[in-house]
């Protein structure tokens, strides 16, 4: 019995946290009594990712070829259906890819918390998507000239990321209300906001050297800050106290520029000893490590929120837009793969080797939620 009565003293403690109703200008923001909620969600997404390399091909010291190797992620959507529960600022979500046979390998979890000052949250994914390469040797016009294409072989990307970020105008303006339905923009208001976002992604081609690598991941650290506002559409405030009676319609746009403090690549790859006596090679997996300068970057939303009473409606579309670079490194040229070694020829075939590349990503969200 005491076991049980700490536990549900905890419980208590938790929900009082979450729902704990913060000073702000009544005018302006409206906050309903925490409840449980459940919500269907929708999702579209592309996720693009961009690699161009160019090098020069050393045979020998005597031919030296320019050649470009370009990687990319197909122009696929993807489309998830899913759910999330929630209390008060705290939410859990959850989806899973519709629409192909293996789809059944591809899911997305999101965890978060968030108030009127401030909110985190943890999200997770994985997908698949056909790898698009191409390696140009030469130049067009010269006698050594040949570009090979390989369009059907399939990437596994992972990514996990944490968002943060902290409202200064948090009495006047509620950045959660077309997100959650634990708040409500009255009229309409802004704020300057901070921004913060560790991400790890990593995509895995399986392509060997016709894409020059077999394997990409970054990870970003990013601060920064933005401005976001809420234009209220329409609203009819509580009667009596009783959120059933509310009416809202809210549009939210934010911007949020942010610098990538840590902005670190790696990249996977073959090295190949070729060995000309007898005709054979071998080859072996390494990595390559490469840390580049602080470079800026992009995330941004715009949503809109339809409350009807206990009922609530949001789309919301998110964009992340995010750079790397070699030839912006610190360690720039640590490259230990690709590398072409011939036995009897100290130089590497391959030679000044530079990547560039982006990673972006854009979701479509639409959420039905009902608060008990």
């Amino acid at each position: 019995m005491v076991r049980s009565q700490n536990v549900n003293d905890y419980v208590e403690m938790g929900k009082d946290y979450i729902g704990k109703k913060h000073d702000v200008d009544s005018l302006y923001i409206y906050q309903p009594e925490p409840r449980f909620s459940f919500a269907l969600t929708g999702k579209a997404q592309q996720v693009g990712f961009f690699s161009y390399a160019n090098f020069n091909l050393n045979f020998f010291d005597q031919l030296i070829l320019p050649s470009e190797s370009v990687s990319y992620l197909g122009e696929r959507i993807y489309k998830k259906v899913g759910f999330e529960v929630g209390y008060g600022g705290l939410s859990f979500g959850y989806d899973v890819e519709v629409g192909r046979k293996d789809s059944h390998k591809r899911r997305a979890l999101s965890f978060g918390m968030q108030n009127l000052k401030w909110g985190a949250r943890i999200s997770y994914y994985t997908l698949q998507n056909t790898i698009i390469s191409s390696m140009t040797i030469g130049e067009p016009g010269n006698l050594i000239y040949d570009s090979i294409e390989l369009s059907d072989r399939f990437g596994k990307m992972r990514n996990l990321s944490l968002d943060g970020y902290y409202v200064f105008k948090h009495r006047k303006f509620a950045y959660t209300a077309t997100n959650n339905v634990s708040v409500i923009q009255r009229r309409t208001n802004g704020s300057f906001m901070l921004a913060t976002r560790f991400m790890w992604a990593d995509l895995d081609t399986k392509e060997d050297m016709t894409g020059l690598f077999e394997a990409y991941s970054t990870v970003q650290f990013s601060v920064g800050g933005g401005y976001s506002a809420n234009f209220v559409l329409w609203n009819r405030d509580a009667v009596n106290n009783d959120d059933r009676t509310v009416r809202n319609i809210t549009y939210n746009i934010t911007l949020l520029p942010v610098i990538s403090l840590v902005n670190y690549m790696q990249t996977r790859a073959y090295e190949t000893v070729i060995n000309l006596e007898d005709d054979t090679e071998t080859q072996t997996m390494k990595k390559s490590d490469i840390w580049c300068y602080p470079k800026p970057n992009l995330m941004g939303s715009t949503a809109i929120s339809f409350t009807w009473g206990h009922v609530y409606f949001n789309t919301m579309f998110t964009l992340n837009w995010f750079y790397f670079s070699s030839t912006d490194a610190i360690n720039s040229g640590k490259f230990d793969a690709p590398a072409i070694q011939i036995e009897g020829y100290d130089g590497d075939v391959i030679q000044d080797l530079r990547i560039h590349g982006v990673l972006y990503n854009w979701t479509l969200t639409a959420k039905v939620v009902y608060r008990f």
